[in-house]
């Protein structure tokens, strides 16, 4: 009865998802819909998944489960190959390099789990000599890794450095006044968003430090830092450069780190642990999203409210962040992990 009632949660979790993953797809277009197609056929993979087990047609769940694997891995290579083309074409190369070991991670396991046969595991005797693949594959894991260490550090760094250089610096009210086109593409226009504030009578301007889609109201409030002996040396509160760089770093950091967390999950190091490491971490992940989604929205804007307003229907995805992240993590920290199959 106790499997039986989480295989019927686990159903009407999968409805819930795929319920509004479907009115997010409606109410867009092109290479979105595209986006949320597979997470839309994974979500009906997870519920027919769990209405055969639920019914005791285990025969019928392991297709579901392929159903499953692909539809990901169409996703995690189109994203992948969507990212690399968008690099190439700004001429980031250095950017693109930080794909690779994601393509190669993505090559590994698309073929553990889609071409390892279970008997050709069992048929091999087991060797306690290194496999060369653990070797290259967690190698490229800690290359990431560090990788996303270093963005976070100098991330944190150059922020720390701006707010020591800004102590002594003035607040005012910045009012937008103008734009200039930052980039076009053919994933849209993003804008340099232009704020002019009022120092004993004489106006300065100051500018974004980046791109956006969001163009805010004429005279839209904007809180700007300056200094007092030389009023034209400023800054905009809120979203800059370097939180770009916090963020970049912080992807591949977690990213990378739930690999190592998985490794260490199959060595059985967690087994005699109470909690369910692996989901509380994904759950801790999910709320960071959610929450730094919003954070990061939010210093490009003037309000909250603007915030919300800038996202439109798709504020719908950082608060379903949020809330899949606070449910994963009260789960695994009040409910026993689920133990493996010997």
């Amino acid at each position: 009865m106790k499997n039986k009632s989480i295989f019927i949660s686990n159903i009407i979790r999968s409805l819930i998802f795929i319920f509004i993953l479907v009115i997010l797809l409606l109410n867009n277009t092109g290479l979105t819909r595209l986006m949320i197609l597979p997470f839309i056929i994974c979500g009906l993979a997870v519920m027919g998944k769990n209405i055969c087990f639920l019914l005791e047609k285990n025969n019928y769940a392991n297709f579901f489960s392929l159903l499953y694997k692909i539809s990901f891995f169409v996703f995690y290579f189109g994203f992948l190959l969507f990212v690399s083309y968008s690099v190439i074409k700004t001429g980031n190369f250095l950017t693109l390099i930080f794909t690779i070991p994601f393509i190669i991670l993505g090559i590994y396991f698309v073929r553990k789990s889609l071409f390892n046969s279970t008997k050709e595991i069992e048929s091999k005797p087991k060797k306690k000599t290194l496999d060369i693949k653990i070797i290259v594959g967690g190698s490229l894991v800690l290359l990431t890794f560090f990788i996303g260490v270093g963005c976070l550090f100098f991330g944190i760094k150059e922020t720390v450095q701006l707010n020591k250089t800004t102590k002594d610096y003035l607040t005012t009210n910045g009012y937008f006044s103008d734009y200039h086109i930052y980039r076009i593409d053919k994933e849209g226009t993003t804008y340099e968003l232009i704020y002019t504030y009022e120092v004993k009578g004489k106006n300065y301007t100051v500018s974004t430090n980046y791109g956006t889609n969001y163009i805010p109201e004429e005279n839209s409030v904007r809180e700007v830092k300056y200094d007092p002996d030389d009023p034209s040396k400023s800054i905009l509160v809120g979203t800059n450069n370097y939180n770009f760089l916090i963020y970049f770093g912080a992807f591949f950091a977690l990213g990378s780190f739930a690999f190592i967390l998985g490794g260490l999950y199959i060595k059985g190091v967690f087994d005699k642990i109470k909690i369910d490491i692996m989901g509380l971490y994904f759950g801790f992940c999910f709320f960071l999203i959610g929450i730094g989604i919003i954070l990061f929205q939010n210093g490009t804007t003037t309000s909250l409210l603007e915030t919300i307003k800038a996202f439109g229907a798709w504020i719908i995805i950082p608060i379903l962040f949020i809330i899949v992240g606070l449910f994963q993590i009260i789960k695994c920290l009040f409910l026993k992990p689920a133990k493996k199959n010997q």
